[in-house]
């Protein structure tokens, strides 16, 4: 009898732990479309369940994110049996940490590999890797995956050409995630599509396995183009197929979304992948895909001074002089790389001018970025470098040049602040956190006729800057950084007052006036603003204003609506630099209603703001 019962009890604890074990991966987890604040994980199992994401920064695996699970039948799929795909999304990370994590079904790990790790997005230094043109399932493809997950990227671009011969889901599954699950884990994939991910059903498989960003994409392209940022860099992933077609007969958003988007970044580095080149030399380049992309892409690219293009498409490995136009140029100009030797068959490539460096090698490219510079390196299969370049592309000023702080039109003036815009002006955003003001900010430097000026902000876009007192009539700006300089002539009158946008009209202890804290008949109100031009007394441009302060030279007056009223004060304002400060009574009499309010100061008018004033206040008698 006891016999019987041991047996039971064995049986029953070989059924829980089968029950256990039941769950079975199918696609291992990996990482993708990470953010500084968020991340997904994705995984496929044959079993339905509830599925969970655990992840701390300790290993302590103390938070956890319920994974959505869809189910997919044969019939969506092509495959002969259902499986169910998972995806948890993590919120509420920190930038530019690293992440451990496991996935678990019904409570089960599904995976003892304590290697599971990423990190959120950073600022720079970081590398990422590209590729295009790998799943065919061949050895080449296998070692070259082999040599990647030596190295430590934070993210890797795919230029296109996923799988061969299509993308279906099967060959996703075996050519794509079965061999760069161990670098998927832990390095986000951005892939850009290509013709052959096109061949099975419109891109449906390339679409359904990839969660990609998908801001400002309208609905039916999402995931298909896309961009994000990474550290000072901003990605462009295009897709040159369909939409791009579509584009350009007039009946697709993709190049109004392009410019868009290009216009609004602000970061130093603008990478744009795709995978059909309009430039490379070989059998494909007469693709008409790849003339479209010349003839449609390339202008708006040129436009925005996107330093470095990626793509595919050719079997092989190409670098581009800095091109502009298809012309080689010198300094602000696009360098070209074509990286299509990611484990399918090679081709030839034919030799053209505008190629700096070519090679038909089975490879992949690493991008190390560091502030205002990035190395970009083909990596041969053998693991040698074959071709390294590296890009520093010098500051660009844009058509308005430099122009006053405040109101943003040509206006400059002794004193006043001024700001530059462009393209590749600083690596990074950063302010000023002292005065007196410093004359360089991580590398940043402008001159005015050779005289560095005191600096309040840099970016990539804008640099602010304030104009010294003693200043001729016209001189030579220019803004330097590590990787160069560029210059522009200014003109400056005597005074040029404007208003700041927002926030140039306070009371009397500060806080600005808004419609919901009018201004009041019979009150002293604040104006701060710049542009008045010269002072009485000596002062430094840079160093912070001295109290009691010091008046400017030139009449003031404070127009609100028809009425002229003259200030009880207006010069420099106390403890800032660059700012100055008009102090004036609203009229005791004034009625209530929104005043179109300026300064003129010799003659000359600032800009206008609205002014709300309230009604006078009942007598308490």
């Amino acid at each position: 009898m006891a016999k019987r019962v041991g047996c039971r009890i064995a049986t029953a604890a070989l059924l829980v732990a089968a029950w256990l074990q039941a769950a079975t991966l199918l696609r291992y987890p990996y990482v993708q479309n990470v953010r500084s604040d968020r991340a997904t994980i994705r995984w496929t199992s044959y079993d339905d369940g509830v599925g969970v994401v655990e992840y701390s920064t300790d290993r302590s695996f103390s938070s956890s994110a319920r994974a959505q699970v869809r189910e997919l039948t044969p019939e969506e799929s092509g495959l002969p049996y259902t499986y169910y795909k998972y995806q948890a999304v993590l919120t509420g990370l920190a930038g530019s940490t690293e992440y451990f994590y496991r996935v678990l079904i019904n409570g089960q790990t599904l995976t003892s590999d304590d290697d599971l790790r990423f990190r959120t997005r950073a600022f720079s230094p970081f590398q990422f890797l590209a590729f295009g043109d790998s799943g065919t399932g061949s050895s080449e493809q296998g070692r070259l995956a082999q040599l990647m997950m030596q190295e430590r990227p934070s993210l890797v671009l795919h230029s296109g050409d996923i799988v061969y011969p299509s993308g279906s889901f099967e060959g996703y599954q075996q050519r794509y995630f079965n061999v760069y699950k161990h670098l998927m884990k832990r390095a986000v994939f951005f892939p850009s599509p290509g013709n052959h991910d096109y061949q099975s059903d419109y891109a449906a498989s390339y679409l359904a396995v990839h969660d990609l960003p998908d801001e400002g994409v309208v609905p039916a392209d999402q995931k298909r183009y896309y961009s994000f940022d990474w550290g000072n860099v901003h990605f462009i992933a295009l897709d040159s197929n369909a939409p791009l077609s579509r584009a350009a007969g007039g009946s697709g958003p993709m190049l109004t979304w392009l410019e868009n988007d290009l216009r609004q970044t602000r970061q130093f580095w603008r990478v744009a992948y795709f995978h059909h080149p309009p430039y490379a030399g070989g059998p494909n380049e007469r693709d008409s895909l790849s003339a479209m992309a010349r003839s449609r892409l390339v202008p708006i690219l040129d436009r925005y001074h996107v330093p470095l293009v990626v793509n595919g498409h050719e079997h092989s490995y190409q670098r581009s002089w800095p091109l502009r136009g298809g012309q080689v140029v010198e300094g602000n100009g696009a360098v070209y790389i074509t990286t299509g030797g990611g484990g399918v068959g090679l081709y030839p490539v034919f030799p053209r001018p505008f190629l700096a460096f070519a090679e038909s090698a089975h490879h992949y490219v690493r991008g190390e970025v560091d502030g205002f510079k990035m190395t970009v390196r083909a990596i041969r299969i053998d693991g040698q470098v074959i071709d390294e370049v590296i890009l520093a592309p010098p500051p660009l000023l844009s058509a308005q040049g430099a122009v006053n702080a405040a109101s943003f039109t040509p206006g400059l003036a002794p004193g006043g602040l001024v700001s530059v815009f462009g393209w590749q002006l600083g690596a990074g955003e950063l302010a000023a956190s002292r005065v007196p003001l410093p004359t360089s900010i991580s590398g940043v430097s402008v001159t005015l006729d050779g005289q560095r000026l005191p600096l309040l902000y840099i970016s990539p876009t804008q640099v602010n800057a304030q104009l010294p007192f003693d200043v001729a009539a016209s001189a030579l700006l220019r803004v330097t950084t590590p990787n160069g300089s560029s210059e522009v002539s200014v003109s400056l009158s005597e005074v040029a007052p404007a208003l700041f946008p927002a926030g140039s009209v306070a009371h009397a202890d500060g806080t600005p006036v808004s419609t919901g804290a009018p201004a009041k008949p019979g009150e002293f109100l604040l104006v701060f603003l710049t542009g008045l031009g010269r002072v009485n007394g000596a002062i430094t441009a840079g160093q912070a204003a001295p109290s009691p302060p010091l008046t400017v030279r030139a009449p003031v007056q404070v127009h609100l609506g028809e009425l002229s009223i003259d200030p009880a004060f207006a010069g420099l304002a106390p403890g800032f630099a660059g700012l100055y400060q008009v102090n004036w009574q609203v009229p005791a009499t004034q009625s209530p209603g929104n005043y179109s309010m300026r300064i003129v100061a010799g003659g000359i008018s600032s800009n206008a703001v609205t002014l709300p004033v309230a009604a006078s206040d009942p007598d308490p008698e």
